[in-house]
C-alpha cells in the first residue's frame, strides 16, 4: 500500500510540472518545483521556529537556533541588497515599513503563545500534516480561521497603526551604519550559539 502511495506521488510530482513546461508555463512549473524543493528540504531538517526556542531554552540545545539565526540573517542581508539597490536607483524602498509599538510585543506573544500551544509554526504544521499526524489537522484549521479572521481586521488595524512611527533604520542612521550594526549583532549571536551553555 505505501509503495502505491509513493508511486502515486512520484507521478504526480513528475506530471504536474511536465504539464506546466508542455503549455510553455516556465513559471509555474519553476514554482511547482521550488515548492516540492523546499517541502522536502523542510521535511528533512525538521526545521521549526517554536522547537529552535524550545531546544534552546529546556533541553539547551542549540542546533535549530542556529539554523533560525542563520536563516534571518542571510535575509537580511538579501533585503538589505535589495532595498539599498532600489534606493541606488531612486526608487522607494520595496517591503513594508511598518510602525514599531506595543501591537509587536502583543502580537508576538499571541503567536508564540499558538505555536507552543499547537506544537509547532506553521511550517512544522504543515509538515506533520504532510505527514498524516491527525490532530495537526486541527491545528492547520485553526492556522487558517485565524488567517481569514486577520485578512477580515487587516484594514481596521492598518488604519490605526498607519499613523504611528514607523522605525527604518537605514532611514535614520544612514546605510553603512545599518550594515554594521547588522552585522555586530549576527557575529555575536551566532558566537553566543555556539558556546557550550
Amino acid at each position: 500500500m505505501q509503495r502505491k502511495v509513493a508511486y502515486g506521488l512520484l507521478f504526480f510530482f513528475l506530471i504536474v510540472p511536465l504539464y506546466f513546461l508542455a503549455n510553455q508555463n516556465f513559471t509555474r512549473a519553476a514554482v511547482f518545483a521550488l515548492g516540492i524543493g523546499f517541502g522536502y528540504a523542510v521535511s528533512r531538517s525538521r526545521f521549526c521556529f517554536a522547537s529552535a526556542f524550545r531546544d534552546l531554552i529546556m533541553f539547551r540545545d542549540k542546533a535549530m537556533s542556529r539554523g533560525v539565526t542563520v536563516l534571518i540573517a542571510v535575509s537580511a542581508a538579501g533585503f538589505f541588497v535589495v532595498q539599498f539597490l532600489a534606493v541606488l536607483q531612486g526608487n522607494v524602498p520595496p517591503g513594508k515599513i511598518n510602525p514599531v509599538g506595543w501591537h509587536l510585543v502583543i502580537g508576538g506573544i499571541i503567536f508564540g503563545a499558538g505555536m507552543v500551544l499547537a506544537g509547532g509554526c506553521v511550517i512544522s504544521t504543515l509538515v506533520r500534516v504532510g505527514e498524516g499526524f491527525f490532530h495537526y489537522w486541527g491545528v492547520l484549521l485553526g492556522i487558517v480561521i485565524g488567517s481569514v479572521l486577520g485578512a477580515f481586521g487587516y484594514g481596521y488595524w492598518k488604519d490605526i497603526l498607519i499613523s504611528s512611527q514607523k522605525f527604518w533604520l537605514p532611514g535614520i542612521i544612514g546605510w553603512f551604519p545599518t550594515l554594521i550594526i547588522y552585522a555586530i549583532i549576527f557575529f555575536l549571536l551566532l558566537k553566543a550559539l555556539r558556546e557550550e551553555m
